[in-house]
């Protein structure tokens, strides 16, 4: 395991600990940074970005934290498909 991961893991207390601020959660890991260029708007472009950060969290050795899961990556792609339909709807 990553020395940061293991490290991280050593002081992980609560969920809470994992989130890049108290309230941005973030990809799930406040070690994930892959930036949201464009809205993801099918499902081509929702599993390109699935794979950005996937492949991220396996590089930096996050996947060995026994706190991550992969869902947390779907539940974000969610929202935000959500958030992009609440705020077509308002126009």
């Amino acid at each position: 395991m990553n020395n940061i991961i293991a490290n991280c893991l050593c002081q992980w207390k609560n969920p809470k600990h994992c989130s890049l601020t108290p309230t941005c959660k973030g990809w799930g890991c406040r070690f994930l940074g892959t930036p949201i260029e464009e809205l993801p708007t099918t499902d081509k472009e929702k599993a390109k970005l699935f794979s950005k950060v996937y492949r991220e969290a396996r590089n930096k050795g996050v996947l060995e934290c026994p706190h991550y899961r992969s869902l947390f990556i779907d539940e974000v792609l969610e929202n935000i498909n959500e958030s992009n339909v609440t705020l077509q709807n308002m126009n």
